[in-house]
């Protein structure tokens, strides 16, 4: 009896230490850091600039109706501008949970309302680490702010990863919204 019991004990501790290990490794794993999207995205710009916008009660109504998840309050943009001031890029980095944790996503756009890229800066997510290929992301380069952003409807999913896929979207939801009223024609 004793025998089972240390043996019991023994697989007790190495089932905890499996699980233990495997938490660990599900960490948040920084594919790029915001200062290296920054500089990728913003280079050879003449002008470098940053604006935060807080949203005000009727904007995150609204934010929510478009992306449900959304506990946003506030989005910072960072622009590259011209020698005269004019809009040439505008980047923001989200947070978006997805299956197995939370993501952060660059997502740069054009001045006329295009996405020019999106990139996934962090991610816990194993079974879909995919949406962080370049060759999945490049799906939402040249797509108008105005569009809907719907895994299945303009946007392809993965199979195995579709709640990855809808986080990605959501964000891209949730930034264009961002942009339509805070950017926009307005720079």
């Amino acid at each position: 009896m004793k025998t089972k019991l240390v043996n019991l004990g023994s697989v007790f501790l190495f089932v905890n230490w499996i699980h233990f290990a495997s938490s660990s490794v599900s960490e948040a794993a920084t594919l790029m850091t915001l200062k290296d999207f920054l500089k990728k995205e913003l280079a050879g710009a003449p002008k470098i600039s940053k604006e935060t916008f807080s949203l005000n009660e009727e904007q995150k109504k609204t934010l929510h109706s478009l992306a449900p998840d959304s506990q946003d309050g506030e989005f910072t943009f960072y622009y590259a501008k011209s020698n005269e001031g004019k809009l040439q890029i505008a980047c923001s980095t989200v947070s978006q949970q997805g299956k197995e944790g939370p993501l952060s996503i660059g997502i740069c756009f054009e001045p006329q309302g295009l996405v020019k890229s999106v990139v996934i800066l962090e991610s816990e997510e194993d079974h879909g680490r995919k949406i962080a290929e370049a060759a999945w992301l490049k799906q939402f380069s040249g797509k108008k702010v105005s569009d809907a952003f719907q895994v299945g409807q303009d946007v392809n999913g993965i199979s195995g990863a579709t709640r990855s896929s809808k986080a990605v979207s959501e964000a891209l939801r949730k930034t264009s919204y961002a942009f339509k009223t805070f950017v926009g024609e307005k720079k």
